[in-house]
């Protein structure tokens, strides 16, 4: 028995997609029901080595002579589920139900992103009654990882210069631009040498973390860095000398725990007292950030290993000078970060330490930058440095007629402005407009709530009012 109502062409699709598997790195599936199903619309269809899919979709009747827009989702979804569910997300569909007006799954994400772009661009493709231009459709892969898919799309497949990005989370606000961005990693091999020193065990926890796109203005507290502070300090009094350093679960988000083992000279008095004293400085300047700081510093039984004088000192310094945090905020559109760092993850084991660090700039220069200043550092204490996962920004446009005329229906429709937002997160935008350089971009999506969470919703009323808004944009393209 269906959930959703049948006859609502978006949802009918969005259903269906929830019993295909499809998560990051797992849309071969999807990819494959997409090209059938524009094969059984007569539509042209390609579809490329990273499982992208592009549907091309005449104008209709009156609108020849307009110029072509795209209509863009992804097609991956972030599995997670709650502790106790059962769920394989290889394997098994999705158990969506209603519930006061909400679309959820069962114990786990819903895929609601962006799984409901995708359904209302099948929806467009489908309805021969609609009133558009030539449409360029296309289906990415990978956006929830690494973004391969855009990253892969051949442009020449794209003769659309107006892009509508489906995506969004919030049916009232369109972005405007997005951050780009490279994770730099950091190696540096260890000797591991015999220990007979007093050993003590340092946890930080408690704190509220987050995604370094999204809350990183807010002026969190990062465990990594909390550690690495109080380990400074650590070494004024006497040796120190870490055995064991780690903090932090994925790069892009703020670590809201670390832990390290370390050896000391000092004395257990004289490590607790010096150790408190940087504590209690931390929790007053997190007082209104991130007051549940909670730290813990415990003598433990010796280590049997430490690293060696030199490795140590060296992975204190880097984590202690290497900055995080926001460093620009603009001046031009308010409340906007442009520039920052996230010392996302901290990891280490016989074959060294590691560490990963996220930044992030609203301008690629300021990447560019920052990822030289953090590389020089590195270079001076003796680390490897690499980079991984760039992406490119989307610059705000001063002139978007796209963009115009979104606001203008938008205005039509629900008697007031769009809310146009530009964001510190990354975006598959970017890609396509490094790509485009005359692309013209506007964003949209359904109110979606708890996105990557077991808890995440769709509200009905605003997934059925997103698709009506849509159908009358594009009339007006």
């Amino acid at each position: 028995m269906s959930v959703l109502d049948q006859n609502k062409p978006y949802q009918k699709y969005f259903e269906e997609l929830t019993k295909i598997p499809h998560g990051s790195g797992n849309e071969k599936a999807i990819s494959d029901f997409l090209v059938n199903f524009a094969k059984e619309l007569n539509l042209e269809v390609v579809q490329d080595e990273a499982n992208n899919v592009i549907v091309y979709k005449e104008a209709s009747k009156g609108y020849e002579d307009h110029p072509s827009v795209m209509l863009q989702a992804h097609i991956d979804m972030v599995n997670e589920k709650n502790g106790d569910s059962d769920h394989d997300f290889d394997k098994d569909p999705l158990d969506i139900y209603i519930e006061d007006g909400y679309l959820k799954a069962r114990g786990t994400t819903l895929g609601g992103d962006d799984g409901a772009g995708v359904a209302y661009i099948m929806a467009v493709l489908a309805d021969e009654s609609l009133e558009h231009p030539r449409l360029n459709a296309l289906f990415t892969t990978g956006e929830e990882a690494t973004m391969i898919g855009a990253f892969t799309v051949d442009p020449k497949l794209l003769d659309a210069r107006r892009l509508i990005n489906i995506d969004g989370e919030e049916e009232d606000v369109s972005n405007t631009a997005s951050a780009g961005g490279i994770d730099v990693l950091f190696h540096r091999a260890v000797n591991w040498t015999k220990n007979d020193t007093d050993c003590y065990e340092l946890k930080v926890s408690g704190l509220s973390g987050g995604h370094s796109g999204g809350e990183i203005h807010k002026e969190k507290g990062n465990a990594n860095k909390i550690a690495a502070r109080i380990l400074h300090n650590l070494a004024k009094d006497g040796t120190i000398t870490l055995c064991e350093i780690s903090g932090g679960l994925k790069v892009n988000a703020i670590p809201r725990e670390a832990k390290a083992v370390f050896a000391a000279t000092a004395g257990e008095a004289k490590v607790k007292e010096t150790a408190q004293r940087v504590i209690d400085e931390i929790k007053k300047e997190l007082e209104y950030t991130d007051s549940g700081l909670c730290v813990e510093i415990k003598a433990v039984d010796k280590a049997a290993e430490a690293m060696d004088q030199k490795t140590s000192d060296a992975i204190v310094d880097l984590m202690y000078l290497m900055p995080t945090g926001l460093r620009h905020k603009s001046d031009h559109l308010d409340g906007l970060t442009v520039a920052s760092e996230n010392i996302g993850v901290v990891t280490t084991g016989k074959a060294g330490f590691d560490l990963a660090i996220s930044i992030r700039g609203a301008l690629d220069s300021y990447v560019q930058d920052m990822t030289d200043e953090l590389k020089t550092l590195g270079s001076l204490l003796g680390f490897t440095c690499k980079d991984d996962n760039w992406y490119p920004c989307w610059d705000y446009m001063d002139v978007s007629p796209l963009r115009d005329t979104m606001n203008e229906v938008y205005r039509e429709v629900h008697g007031k402005d769009l809310i146009l937002e530009a964001i510190h997160g990354g975006l598959e935008c970017g890609i396509f407009k490094e790509k485009m350089h005359d692309l013209d971009i506007v964003t949209m999506g359904p109110n979606l709530y708890d996105v990557h969470t077991p808890d995440e919703k769709l509200n009905m009323e605003s997934f059925d009012r997103t698709y009506t808004f849509l159908c009358k944009f594009l009339s007006r393209l």
